[in-house]
């Protein structure tokens, strides 16, 4: 156990029983109001960061959006080049049958022969490539539709909830300031000197400096009190600290015995 340290040197805070108790019932209702106010304001902050961070992957899935709907327009293109190439082989092979019709020696047929069959060669393949470019298109603007809703879901979810975020930020107020003025209100009757110490506590605890000491162990840090310290705590007549993690103790008599009614069932 540690005597809590204030910057004149060591503090023995001697009231007796009664202005102890006193004193550690208001710090205790001081942190109380103190962690309503920050629950309060990072409750808003958090819905914030929620929305901040939708907004980021909104303009991710835009982005993405924007690369698809190029890569879409590419492949509409290459569809209907491909579209205009099976029509000139088309062509070309009718061309090549006309004239297969009027040929009169062996030579200029076997020549016409193997041009048609070689337009007939390039259909199949173009009819092959036009046929995976639909699919892929087909595909891609499923893809697509499906991301664009995705978009748009998303853009109404973030204006709903910045617009509650905001409401909310603005409906806090009047119940921060009503519990700030409850808290300077408490914090008048608390020495000087303990209020420092309280303040400069929560500042390197997480908001949390004054905690109660159940069972010989500091519910702040969980650690075991040594057996004098806990007897000296129990006396209620000085202001101690966790020698772990320099919060203020406090000793609640009917916490501890309720804990030890718990024990023995």
């Amino acid at each position: 156990m540690a005597r809590c340290k204030l910057r004149s040197g060591p503090f023995l805070f001697v009231l007796g029983e009664v202005g102890l108790k006193k004193q550690l019932e208001m710090l205790i209702e001081l942190q109380k109001l103190d962690l309503a106010q920050e629950a309060l304001r990072l409750d808003v902050e958090k819905r914030r960061e929620k929305v901040e961070a939708d907004t980021d992957m909104l303009l991710d899935l835009e982005q993405t959006l924007t690369r698809q709907t190029e890569s879409l327009e590419e492949t509409r293109k290459l569809l209907e080049n491909k579209k205009d190439e099976l029509e000139e082989a088309k062509k070309g092979q009718e061309h090549a049958h006309t004239k297969l019709n009027a040929v009169t020696n062996s030579r200029d047929y076997a020549a016409l022969e193997r041009e048609a069959e070689n337009f007939k060669k390039v259909i199949v393949q173009v009819e092959g490539e036009i046929e995976h470019l639909r699919t892929a298109l087909a595909n891609a603007e499923e893809q697509n539709a499906k991301h664009k809703a995705d978009y748009d879901n998303l853009q109404a979810e973030i204006e709903t909830n910045r617009k509650e975020v905001d409401e909310a930020a603005a409906s806090i107020e009047g119940r921060v300031a009503e519990l700030q003025a409850k808290a300077n209100e408490v914090a008048k009757g608390i020495q000087p000197q303990v209020l420092a110490r309280y303040r400069f506590i929560r500042s390197k605890r997480s908001g949390v400096a004054v905690v109660s000491a159940s069972g010989g162990t500091c519910t702040g840090c969980h650690m075991r009190l040594q057996p004098q310290a806990f007897i000296v705590l129990q006396r209620q007549n000085s202001l101690e600290c966790c020698q772990n993690c320099q919060r203020i103790l406090y000793y609640d008599a009917e916490e501890a015995q309720a804990l030890h009614e718990n024990a023995s069932k």
